[in-house]
């Protein structure tokens, strides 16, 4: 799979949806810092490392920091928790973006909790962030795998409720496995494309995470789009 070509049709997919794209994502990632997290800024970003690393896609962050896969244990595990499955709306959110469809602003922050997704996408969710944390006892290299292996849960979970398909606590998390065999490198090496944005959202106070994140996620959606076309829409 072209990276250039993902990053690319992602660009162009923003290219005239900044404004609602960058008011999704600075309001959620807010909402959830002041909510969820301590301090708000610093929460916020650690929260969306967060979904990103649960979900299996390995922020930045926690590639060189694995005590954080699937959730540091500690005092904040059950907020972190709680505001990672409010992220995950973000997901999809950018998903439905990816496929032509802007959802209206206050849907798209609240994405995971209606038309039905709330339940599996909890489910499977809190099942992908056992398992996860499960794997990564065993040292960092398993962590890692399985953690790409769980990536397209989410997604997959949207999918089949659009579909009108019943969805089981780890449903989504074995189809997820089964679309990302042979392709965790793929999104393992897309996920380091992106270093030069988390270094110069760094460098600029986090103002660069502004831009950086509804890329992100586009490109992110893009890769699922790319991977399992409509498999999971069909009934």
């Amino acid at each position: 799979m072209n990276r250039a070509e993902l990053k690319l049709e992602a660009k162009n997919q923003l290219r005239h949806n900044w404004g609602w794209a960058i008011s999704i994502g600075f309001v959620m990632t807010l909402f959830v810092g002041f909510f969820f997290a301590r301090p708000v800024v610093n929460g916020s970003l650690k929260t969306v490392n967060s979904v990103n690393d649960v979900m299996g896609t390995g922020s930045i962050d926690s590639l060189f920091k694995p005590a954080f896969w699937a959730g540091q244990l500690g005092p904040d595990t059950g907020l972190t928790f709680i505001g990672s499955f409010f992220m995950l709306s973000m997901v999809v959110t950018f998903l439905h973006f990816a496929r032509g469809e802007r959802l209206g602003f206050f849907k798209g922050i609240f994405s995971a909790f209606t038309d039905g997704r709330f339940v599996p996408e909890f489910l499977n969710y809190l099942c992908g962030y056992i398992f996860q944390f499960l794997w990564s006892l065993l040292l960092v290299i398993p962590g890692l795998i399985k953690s790409y292996s769980y990536a397209m849960t989410p997604y997959i979970v949207n999918d089949l409720v659009e579909s009108g398909q019943e969805v089981h606590a780890t449903t989504a998390i074995t189809a997820s496995r089964q679309l990302m065999n042979g392709h965790k490198w793929e999104l393992f090496v897309l996920n380091l494309s992106f270093i030069g944005w988390y270094l110069l959202s760094v460098l600029t106070l986090g103002i660069g995470y502004i831009w950086l994140v509804p890329y992100e996620q586009t490109t992110k959606a893009n890769f699922y789009r790319r991977l399992a076309g409509d498999r999971y829409l069909k009934k």
